[in-house]
């Protein structure tokens, strides 16, 4: 029973997003934004369902990047070029892995706002898609502390707007209010829900998925600040 409920709750909190977004798309001065919401919701959808059906393919490209780069500590050049075959195919899992996963992410949210950069938080896709060349990352550089930090970013960033996401509600409509006047908050209303739907759901991805690697850069509408208590302390 508790969870039927909970399923309604959340179909119920989607549908008020989708109608708010309808909204907000056709209200004053935010009906300029259009031309930026509905590309990227294009852009997310079509970068998503690539990601999910090619996902597979970082298996061989992992391995093949491995061969010809090797293991630069290793000076036998056979041997180098096996040991970077066998870590490619390992690599290749999980990057397939988190290439298919975040590429699901994507299609079910291709409607809601998203944080606008990935910078530094979560280890990074090599390429926005499988098939490209990409640059590797490694966690040895610059230091293997510096390396290691987009993990604990990705943490706090994903349980943040996982679980705090519904503070955009009562943020939009204050700054509704101070930019609008009363006329501003049932605005600030539908955006603060189209919002904190929309960082619930992919804070939470993000916090579950925090090991696997993600896409370098977002794309689609970004949420205005980078925590949802921003709309109120910014």
């Amino acid at each position: 029973m508790t969870y039927n409920n909970r399923g309604g709750q959340m179909k119920t909190a989607v549908t008020l997003s989708m109608i708010g977004l309808c909204a907000l798309l056709t209200a004053g001065d935010v009906a300029a934004a259009s031309d930026e919401v509905l590309p990227g919701m294009g852009h997310r959808l079509v970068r998503g369902t690539a990601n999910t059906v090619t996902g597979v393919v970082e298996l061989p490209m992992q391995i093949c990047k491995g061969y010809k780069s090797g293991v630069g500590a290793i000076k036998n050049p056979l041997l180098s070029k096996t040991v970077g075959t066998v870590l490619g195919f390992f690599r290749g899992i999980r990057h397939a892995a988190g290439r298919t996963t975040y590429g699901a992410v994507e299609v079910v949210t291709f409607w809601s706002a998203n944080p606008e950069s990935n910078e530094g938080v979560g280890i990074p896709l090599d390429a926005e898609y499988a098939w490209e060349e990409g640059e590797r990352y490694s966690v040895k550089k610059p230091s293997l502390k510096e390396g290691l930090m987009p993990y604990p970013r990705k943490i706090i960033r994903g349980v943040s707007n996982g679980f705090l996401g519904v503070l955009e509600v009562p943020g939009q409509i204050y700054r509704g209010v101070c930019d609008d006047g009363l006329i501003g908050a049932p605005i600030g209303l539908v955006k603060g829900l189209w919002f904190g739907v929309g960082r619930s759901i992919y804070g939470l991805g993000d916090a579950a998925l925090f090991l696997l690697p993600n896409p370098k850069e977002q794309v689609g509408y970004a949420f205005e600040q980078e925590y949802p208590w921003g709309a109120i302390t910014e």
